[in-house]
């Protein structure tokens, strides 16, 4: 039990009564996860009536669409190593957060939601405070979370099954025995499916920012209370909803905001943070602030093929059967017509994603270069690197992601000027200016000493980096943004560019100059190659994972959810932060994928 301590007027204030639901404040007026209360709607006119057919997996459908859906990364959302290792993380982070409270710590700018909130936890035992996990489950399984696994039972709400460690969630969750289910009245399948073919094809327009046509985000689900294909206890049969073709619908889960955390982000450096939540993936308002909404084939659709997802992931796919084994061998036992293994589908996707990205995402422009040189002389190349994507380049929940310009340049006898390039031993990418790297760096910034690891009084800016749910400042987000954005808009909703004169408004290009001088025993013409990369992860993020997830899994007496015993890990993991490590470091370090290249020449003169 976490005891509340006197820490002054402002909790009196502000605490709540012990009985007041966590889930309750945020989520019931937010989507359709019945949350306990009344059956009727809410004010926004969402129906708040428990979920009357389960959610069934896609193997029913078996065929080329399942085959790109089974292996795109939306389909393994609730299978990715880093998620679970992310998540621990971030819930353990939170727990901290509060015990440091109780004892008198401080804590930066909440929001009003935080203000309420976290007064009402302190006083909950561990085990009943249902923390951040469930902001981040109701995206990565949102089948499992609308029908209530991903948060504990309390007095309010004593339907709900699971926690939110994800540990609860299902491959298959027959009805019980002993009573009819309360949420739904068929049996529900594969929670741990990810994003499937009856969470998006269930969903109805959601809530948006209040004034505009804006997805809020934060998965806030809204979802029609039946099954869409076959529909035996309805007479008409259900027909597409238009939401499900528009880009609203990926911005109910690609937008996240800290709910707790107000920003001390100060992107003009005046010394005055930004009057925000704290925006942590903004991959939707980019798009929405961008020449992109207003043209034709401007949807996430449009570039993202439904059913395959297309993006930059890789490594990771490729990998994943190495940890779960044959992830569909309780579909193929049951009867359905699919393989078990999911292997050739991995494979397939990855190299359609490799195709996808090269060319399609980035260009590579030669903006200057010398005509021709002695040796002796110095010469300066200047690359621009043009966002040809509808989003920030890079995009996404961004810690660990990094893009940047891989150079070389040579003569016959041998390389003048290389950077770049990747240490083949520790993945990192060498560069002369870390600058030259596109990515975005975030804080925790404002919590005392809570994150002071080696408790030497000084809290380093290492300590402070990737902790997910704490993360309240943006120091770098150098990352290119798309056509035609709206530097203002970008600007007060959250999605920073830092230093706020790195582009101009409008400007989706960025340049990099490269000097060099030619050697006296130079031969041959100075060739010249530029490739834009991409990793996922950068060594430093997972090494994080793999040290700050120590969350036990059930079996070994912690909260997370159990490894599974299926695939062919030779470490014998007991977190997942040291599964995911193993999937990295045997990929070669989650190699850099290619987004663009540009090659041309300088003639040597004698």
């Amino acid at each position: 039990m976490i005891a509340l301590k006197p820490i002054g007027l402002f909790f009196a204030v502000l605490f709540l009564p012990v009985s007041l639901s966590f889930a309750t404040s945020i989520t019931e007026s937010d989507s359709t996860q019945p949350r306990g209360s009344t059956p009727g709607i809410h004010g926004d006119g969402q129906i708040l009536d428990p979920i009357f057919d389960g959610f069934r997996s896609p193997a029913r459908f078996p065929g080329v669409e399942y085959d790109d859906w089974s292996g795109s990364i939306m389909s393994h959302a609730m299978r990715d190593p880093s998620f679970f290792a992310a998540l621990n993380v971030a819930n353990r982070d939170f727990i901290n957060l509060l015990e440091h409270v109780s004892l008198g710590g401080v804590f930066p700018p909440l929001t009003e939601l935080g203000e309420t909130t976290i007064p009402t936890l302190l006083d909950l035992d561990e085990s009943a405070q249902p923390v951040v996990g469930d902001f981040c489950l109701r995206c990565h399984s949102p089948a499992g979370w609308l029908e209530g696994f991903s948060e504990p039972a309390n007095p309010l709400e004593p339907f709900l099954r699971g926690d939110f460690w994800g540990a609860q969630m299902l491959e298959l969750s027959p009805q019980s025995a002993q009573a009819p289910d309360p949420l739904h009245h068929k049996d529900s399948e594969g929670h741990m499916d990810g994003v499937t073919c009856d969470v998006c094809h269930r969903m109805i327009d959601n809530q948006k920012v209040p004034g505009t046509d804006k997805a809020a985000g934060n998965g806030g689900l809204f979802v029609t209370q039946y099954e869409p294909f076959t529909d035996s206890e309805r007479d008409d049969p259900r027909v597409m909803d238009p939401f499900q073709r528009e880009s609203e619908l990926c911005g109910t889960c690609h937008e996240v905001t800290n709910p707790f955390l107000m920003t001390l982000t100060d992107p003009d450096g005046d010394g005055i943070a930004e009057d925000i939540p704290h925006p942590i993936e903004r991959t939707y308002t980019e798009w929405y602030n961008s020449s992109f909404r207003n043209k034709a084939n401007g949807r996430c659709q449009d570039c993202h093929r439904p059913m395959r997802f297309a993006g930059a992931q890789t490594w990771l796919l490729s990998n994943l059967e190495r940890l779960w084994g044959p992830i569909d061998q309780t579909w193929a036992d049951l009867g359905y017509g699919v393989t078990a293994s999911r292997q050739s589908a991995l494979d397939a996707r990855v190299a359609d994603n490799l195709d996808f990205i090269d060319g399609a995402t980035a260009r590579i422009k030669v903006l200057s270069k010398p005509r021709s040189l002695r040796p002796g002389d110095e010469g300066t190349v200047t690359f621009r690197i043009i966002n040809k994507a509808g989003h920030k380049l890079p995009t996404g929940y961004g810690e660990g992601r990094q893009m940047w310009l891989h150079v070389k340049i040579w003569t016959k006898v041998g390389t003048i000027l290389e950077d770049g390039a990747v240490d083949p031993v520790t993945g990192e990418v060498l560069v002369a200016d870390h600058d030259d790297i596109f990515e975005i760096h975030a804080l925790a910034e404002g919590y005392g000493d809570l994150l002071d690891d080696d408790n030497d009084g000084v809290v380093t800016e290492h300590e402070k980096e990737f902790h997910f749910a704490l993360l309240n400042k943006v120091v770098k987000d150098n990352r290119i943004p798309p056509k035609g954005y709206d530097k203002a808009a970008y600007m007060a909703q959250g999605a920073f560019i830092v230093p706020e004169d790195e582009y101009a408004d409008g400007q989706n290009w960025a340049d990099r100059d490269y000097t060099f001088t030619v050697p006296a025993n130079a031969r041959g013409d100075i060739k010249v190659e530029a490739k834009l990369m991409y990793k996922t992860f950068s060594n430093h993020y997972v090494e994080f994972l793999a040290e700050k997830d120590t969350e036990a899994t059930v079996s070994n007496g912690g909260h997370a959810r159990d490894l599974p015993t299926t695939g062919s890990m030779t470490s014998n993991p007991q977190h997942w932060g040291e599964a995911l490590y193993e999937i990295y470091d045997t990929a070669g370090h989650g190699p850099a994928v290619q987004f663009a290249r540009k090659k041309t020449t300088i003639r040597l003169r004698r």
